[in-house]
């Protein structure tokens, strides 16, 4: 009776939890228009991550994972490690020097030219193609073993797999609390921002620090552990774009200043990372990554 009541009771807790979340972000006393920025405007964009991570632990069935996390360190059999880590963090040092490179070059040569719109392409070649071909080797390890990692991560046809889906919806729908009701941007300026979200920030951001770095720092390190070191190498590079004004980033945060930055992509990163590690669904993780990010920029988007 115990066992059968057990499912109950976590989407009982799982609604409950969702439930407090939306009357908290209801409340037009802690709406970040209507307050200064400080400790209730924190939490009022902390609340939709912390609940995300409440009901992922809540509605992952952890016996599925555990099984679907020894496909994983069986899809990884041949790789080498320190080989593929070791070009991953290079990679990802190259990444911040070229935007570095990038910053200089439009400052000086093109001072009409707003320096974000050449990012994308350093993003999508150091964290997406470079990181594929060194990593993998177009499909093959060093070794010369044909991985099934890829296959693991987009052939998702068990239907538990897209259980993040509930988390994920109550994040981006928390999230939407904070424009909904607002002016909707111009339609063309909408599909062009939410295609470039997609393209040039989640899909390469979520492959490269979930599907290729977390999932190889986890195999070292185990589970949380990889998770937390993802998420700190996550939140250094998206900081540091925060600081540039990078249109990646979220623009609530350049009113909180760093530190705050910092504390929130930490919690985007635990979010994401946990996420990951509970169903290995990259196309969940970029559509959560893209929604959201989509929703923090369209106050800026209402301004074009």
């Amino acid at each position: 009776m115990a066992k059968s009541l057990e499912p109950l009771l976590k989407w009982g807790v799982a609604v409950a939890v969702a439930a407090l979340a939306a009357v908290f972000m209801l409340n037009p006393a802690m709406h970040p228009e209507a307050i200064a920025p400080g400790a209730d405007a924190r939490n009022h964009l902390l609340v939709p991550l912390a609940v995300g991570l409440v009901l992922t632990a809540l509605v992952t069935d952890r016996r599925k994972s555990r099984r679907l996390d020894q496909r994983v360190r069986a899809a990884l059999e041949g790789h080498s490690m320190p080989y593929e880590l070791t070009w991953l963090l290079l990679l990802l040092v190259l990444f911040l020097i070229a935007t570095l490179g990038v910053s200089y070059f439009a400052e000086t040569f093109l001072p009409g030219v707003s320096w974000e719109v050449m990012m994308p392409p350093v993003r999508i070649l150091f964290l997406f193609v470079l990181p594929l071909v060194v990593v993998d080797l177009g499909g093959f390890t060093i070794a010369g073993y044909s991985t099934v990692m890829p296959k693991i991560a987009m052939n998702v046809n068990e239907p538990w797999r897209w259980m993040g889906l509930v988390p994920g919806g109550a994040v981006l729908g928390l999230t939407a609390l904070e424009v909904f009701p607002g002016p909707v941007p111009n339609p063309a300026i909408l599909i062009a921002a939410a295609v470039a979200i997609v393209a040039a920030v989640a899909v390469p951001e979520e492959i490269f620090f979930r599907a290729l770095l977390q999932t190889r720092l986890e195999r070292i390190l185990g589970r949380w552990p990889g998770i937390l070191l993802t998420t700190v190498l996550f939140t250094v590079v998206s900081v540091f774009l925060s600081e540039y004004g990078d249109f990646s980033s979220e623009s609530e945060l350049f009113e909180l200043g760093p530190a705050y930055a910092a504390v929130f992509y930490v919690a985007v990163g635990l979010f994401h990372g946990y996420v990951w590690a509970c169903y290995r669904n990259i196309w969940l993780n970029v559509l959560l990554r893209s929604g959201v990010l989509l929703m923090r920029v369209l106050p800026t988007l209402q301004l074009l």
